[in-house]
Formats: structure tokens, sequence, C-alpha cells
């Protein structure tokens, strides 16, 4: 029996023009993910990460507490664990939201902007998941099975009694996670907004079977003095 561990990048730059980079804030949660999870574990066999920027940054981060880096770790870049396009599938559903200035606009004007744009998220995002439109880059269908063929590569080539970090992003995450527990599609979304930056998703490999051992565990932030680490973006 083995583990993989699936971990949401630290916080990224929501709101910004780029938002593909870790806030102060995400790499200190990545670090403190390091420094709780290094000594729990003790040690890694591998290191698997999609190619965005906020992967790679909290990948770094986190390694430090296992006092390795991604230079002296067995490690995989893999496109596949990548985040959903999210600003073509905001985009597609409101035009305004083709740019992060846009989007802050349009929010600031509303009179609940946080309620605003979680009804407009979910709205797109089931406009996404619906599949009755070809206007994305990239459909729903199509980014579900690159996840499920990156989980495929990722378990394929994780041996019996290791322990594989993969620091990916919410989506992939939601979407494994809703796979083994047997969720319907429409209810993704709910799971998606639960899952907190740097929190730790566990799946269980055996010779037959993989399943899923905890989701979205977050203790290395409990306390009051880490309440201030627990964040969704």
């Amino acid at each position: 029996m083995s583990s993989i561990y699936l971990i949401r990048h630290g916080q990224a730059s929501f709101g910004q023009e780029n938002y593909d980079q870790l806030s102060e804030l995400g790499q200190r949660q990545a670090s403190r993910l390091g420094e709780v999870v290094g000594s729990r574990l003790g040690s890694i066999n591998r290191v698997v990460l999609g190619t965005m920027h906020r992967h790679r940054q909290t990948a770094e981060n986190c390694l430090i507490g296992f006092g390795l880096d991604l230079g002296s770790v067995d490690t995989e870049f893999d496109a596949g664990w990548n985040e959903y396009d999210h600003q073509d599938i905001l985009a597609q559903f409101r035009p305004e939201f083709a740019t992060a200035a846009g989007m802050t606009e349009f929010i600031r004007q509303q009179p609940n902007p946080k309620q605003a744009f979680e009804q407009d998220f979910n709205a797109a995002m089931n406009r996404w998941i619906a599949g009755e439109h070809d206007d994305y880059v990239e459909s729903w269908h199509d980014y579900r099975a690159r996840v499920q063929q990156a989980l495929a590569r990722t378990v394929e080539r994780h041996a019996a009694s290791t322990r594989t970090l993969v620091f990916t992003s919410g989506g992939p995450i939601s979407l494994v996670s809703q796979q083994l527990l047997g969720v319907p599609s429409e209810a993704i979304m709910r799971m998606n907004w639960t899952l907190m930056n740097c929190a730790v998703t566990k799946l269980v490999s055996t010779k037959d079977r993989l399943f899923l051992s905890s989701l979205n565990e977050h203790s290395h932030f409990e306390g009051d003095a880490f309440k201030h680490f627990i964040t969704y973006t």
C-alpha cells in the first residue's frame, strides 16, 4: 500500500492581472505545510507537479520543510495536473470578465461583491460543465479526460510502499475526489469551494484499487496563530 498526497497550491494573486503567482501569504502557507507534513512523514519518494508557476512555487516552499528541493528528489512536471482556464470560462459567460481589471470593476459595482462573484462563477462553471457550448479553449469533457490521464500516469509510476506529493490546483483535486466518491458532476463546485489553499487530500493505492483516504486536511493551520492562513484562492 502506498500514498499519494494531492496538495492545493498556496494563496494565489486573485484580482491581479497575473493570478498565477503566490501571494506572500501563499508562500508562508506552503512553508508551514512543509514544516508540519515534513515532520509527520519524515521522507517522500517522489514529487509530481503541474506546470503552472503557483504549483512550482508551492512545491519549492513546501520541500524546504523536508530538507529537499526539486533538484534533490525524483520530480516530474505534468501539465495534466494544471487547473482549468477559469478566465476563459468566466469570459465566455460574461465578457466583462475577460480581464482581471474588468472583473474587479464589475464586482466592485455590486451591492454584495462576494456573493455576486460566487453566483456568476458558479453559473459560468455550470455552463461549462453542461457541455452544451463549444466556445471554450478546453471543454469540460477534454479537461476531465486530461486530469484522469494525469492521475493514471501518477498511479502507474507510483511504486508500492512509497509516498508521492502532487502539487496541483483545486479543480483537479475536486475532480479526482468527485470520481472516487461517486459524487455527480453537478455538485463538483460545492466541493471545489471548500478546498483550502495548501490543504492535503490523501489517496491510498493498493495493487488493484485507488481510494480516497482524507479530503482537504488542514490541521497544519489549526490554532489562533495560523487561523489567518485559511484561504480559498
